[in-house]
């Protein structure tokens, strides 16, 4: 692709800052991973999984993330055009455009099923605002998410509103849609953030969370617990869905990539780190049990806001305000890969593609909805039985499987197939020895790590 297409489409689609870029990647990383599936495997594994959790990070995600961004930056396309378009520059084989298709195919099947996750967000928000959740008896309070998931009217209609509210925004034009709703919300949930936990002593028992959470032992590794902190990191930092590719696209090339994919890691770290302390230090306060898996968020946390006094019940309003901002920014980022594939490819315009994707995404949607009440199939995977059929199968699939070998497919790809100047030089690495250590990470740590994770997904759960 020629330097003057390539600033063609940077000027024409690109970001109107590198502020904007910033929001909307720590937008895209910050969502229900932190919120709902981080503290739940926090809780499953206990403080060992959270310093498998930042190893991952460090040597595996944040490297792919300055790939992945520097594929973006190279091919100016949206994922799967960018790297046609590299693998035909330099004729390097075709079966590496494959690696656009897997990353589409993975956002968007995680859309489908975390829509329903957002449904219940919607759900409990609504029930915070209208002050149900206040002196609720537990008993009551803790089996309402089962209800919930029982009663597929309430879920069809909150997965249609978060499909709705993630659509119309994604249907303007960047500037205009994306990249004004991300200057709004990340702030917003900055804000909401420092609120809570500055306010946490009043509520919680922090000293107890932290105690859970700081503390490691390394007889509680297990195969299992290596491979849901590489997918988390994977999934929390949005790698191998093709949106990091898509939002780099949008970055003029005088802009740091090394400062940016930084800034990603550090705050969807601490992020994570801080509503964890937030949600434990409720559960320890009351004395529930930490090791509630999915329901962490959704039956345990609730039935500690049911107990607060009164004039503590904004606590649960805001805190599912914060999940469903999360949910949002995080939304966007599943499904404009797919828009920006259906634009560049068929020609559509960018209002009927968002449609016509978000569409799909509701329709897919509706398996998990109906796979919730418990009447399609079941399986075993690391020797822990899932009954919820679709919904668990696409879960899996997506965060275990195609994410980390569309990881690994990345890695390779930028780290052994492009040539060593050319990367060097669309990162814009001053240094040689910050370029060589991404290089040893890229070439090495992270495709033996996620090999290895892939052997396990695919050979021990059996």
């Amino acid at each position: 692709m020629s330097t003057s297409k390539r600033s063609q489409n940077s000027s024409s689609r690109g970001w109107g800052s590198y502020t904007a870029f910033l929001f909307a990647a720590v937008g895209s990383s910050i969502g229900l991973g932190n919120l709902w599936k981080f503290p739940y495997e926090l809780g499953l594994h206990g403080g060992t999984f959270l310093v498998v959790y930042v190893f991952c990070v460090v040597l595996v995600a944040f490297p792919l993330m300055l790939s992945e961004l520097a594929i973006g930056r190279l091919g100016r396309e949206s994922p799967i055009r960018s790297i046609a378009g590299i693998v035909k520059e330099y004729r390097y084989s075709t079966l590496w455009q494959g690696i656009g298709w897997l990353g589409i195919i993975t956002g968007f099947l995680i859309f489908s099923f975390y829509s329903v996750v957002a449904s219940w967000i919607l759900f409990y928000l609504m029930q915070s605002l209208g002050g149900s959740l206040i002196d609720a008896p537990a008993e009551i309070v803790r089996h309402s998410f089962s209800a919930l998931l029982r009663n597929s009217d309430q879920m069809i209609l909150w997965h249609s509103v978060f499909v709705l509210m993630v659509v119309s925004v994604l249907s303007q034009p960047v500037r205009v849609g994306l990249e004004r709703a991300v200057r709004f919300l990340m702030p917003l949930c900055a804000v909401f953030v420092i609120w809570l936990y500055f306010n946490l002593s009043d509520v919680g028992n922090v000293a107890a969370a932290k105690e859970f959470m700081f503390s490691f032992s390394l007889q509680n590794i297990t195969p299992e617990l290596v491979v849901s902190a590489l997918t988390q990191a994977l999934f929390s930092l949005s790698i191998g869905i093709g949106i990091l590719i898509l939002y780099g696209s949008y970055l003029s090339d005088d802009r740091p990539l090394l400062i940016g994919a930084g800034a990603i890691a550090v705050f969807d770290t601490l992020f994570a780190v801080a509503m964890a302390v937030f949600i434990f230090s409720i559960v320890f306060k009351f004395g529930l049990q930490a090791n509630a898996g999915p329901g962490l968020i959704f039956q345990t946390l609730p039935v500690a806001f049911s107990q607060m006094p009164q004039d503590q019940s904004w606590v649960a309003s805001l805190f599912f305000l914060l999940l469903l901002i999360a949910a949002l920014t995080s939304g966007f980022a599943l499904l404009e890969p797919t828009i920006a594939m259906l634009v560049d490819r068929t020609n559509l315009p960018r209002r009927a593609a968002a449609w016509l994707a978000g569409s799909v995404a509701w329709a897919l949607g509706l398996l998990s909805v109906f796979a919730l009440q418990g009447n399609q199939f079941g399986f075993f995977y690391f020797s822990k039985e899932y009954y919820h059929g679709y919904f668990d199968l696409f879960n899996i699939l997506s965060t275990h499987l195609l994410l980390p070998l569309t990881a690994l497919l990345i890695t390779l790809f930028v780290s052994w197939v492009l040539p060593r100047t050319l990367v060097r030089e669309t990162m814009r690495l001053r240094y040689s020895f910050t370029f060589s250590l991404w290089r040893f990470c890229s070439r090495t740590l992270a495709p033996i790590i996620i090999g290895v994770v892939l052997l396990l997904v695919l050979a021990y759960p059996s």
